[in-house]
């Protein structure tokens, strides 16, 4: 079974789904697939889905969801509570950029060093990345003790990027969004925008262009990934931290993404023309 998604995409659509599979298991039911899966709504722009009971989400999927998504969640079997999440918020301390400026003998582990949006529940094994990168580092056994703190933050901010990029480009679409830079000298720059994408008194935060990129070529690749097997495995590889986000630009995977955005493009122009 492929990863499905429908990505939120404000303001046209401020509630997206996805149904992530975990493994087979013996169904009781001779009409069920027999897959484990985690399946999850999310929503930006000040919607928020009920979490009450699975009957009310299931009707408030039914006004705000594509018919083939409700559908979807509504042959689901749940097999545990609903778990609601809306305290939404990135942050993240670029250590490395101190160098041998920081601390000695000091470290900063999982969310003290990178905490970001849970869509794709990567806290822990985050955490538990840093810290096989630190146990890697002693083990190796031929750098000095007051060189293991600047030599850890480079490469554990390599594993917060990773999680940080895929989370960040989908909280750079919320409408209602602010960001606090604090520099190296620790003065601090507010940007802000309200709900209609326009800035308050203080700046509009820019977006990055990395970050742009990424929210154009995900939405193509996950239409993609819902239709292929080898996609979605890559997708799975990716969200579980397995392997590196730029598995799902390999120059086969770049094309096929291109082309779904083209098709796309003229399949909506002659729409507008006709």
């Amino acid at each position: 079974m492929p990863v499905v998604f429908c990505t939120a995409n404000t303001p046209d659509r401020n509630a997206g789904c996805y149904a992530i599979p975990i493994r087979t298991i013996k169904p009781t039911d001779t009409n069920s697939l027999g897959i484990l899966s985690t399946n999850a709504v999310y929503c930006v722009n000040s919607e928020f889905s009920p979490n009450d009971s699975y009957e009310n989400l299931l009707e408030w999927a039914k006004e705000n969801l594509d018919f083939e998504y409700y559908t979807m969640l509504k042959a689901t079997k749940v097999c545990g509570p609903l778990v609601s999440y809306r305290r939404v918020i990135d942050d993240r301390k670029y250590v490395e950029l101190l160098g041998k400026k920081w601390p000695q003998n000091y470290i900063l582990l999982g969310d003290s060093m990178c905490t970001f949006n849970p869509v794709f529940g990567q806290g822990m094994t985050h955490a538990c990345r840093q810290a096989r990168e630190l146990t890697k580092i002693f083990t190796e056994n031929c750098h000095k003790l007051k060189d293991i703190s600047h030599i850890y933050n480079s490469r554990a901010s390599v594993i917060s990027e990773e999680c940080w990029l895929l989370s960040t480009a989908t909280d750079w679409k919320t409408p209602a969004l602010k960001v606090i830079e604090t520099k190296k000298n620790g003065q601090i720059k507010i940007y802000e925008r309200d709900g209609d994408f326009v800035a308050t008194k203080n700046d509009k935060p820019p977006l990055p262009f990395k970050v742009k990129f990424l929210q154009w070529y995900l939405s193509y690749f996950l239409q993609c990934a819902t239709k292929s097997g080898p996609l979605s495995t890559d997708c799975l590889r990716v969200i579980s931290q397995h392997r590196s986000p730029f598995i799902l630009m390999k120059p086969k995977t770049f094309l096929i993404v291109c082309y779904t955005a083209l098709m796309n493009y003229f399949n909506s122009s002659k729409k507008l023309s006709a």
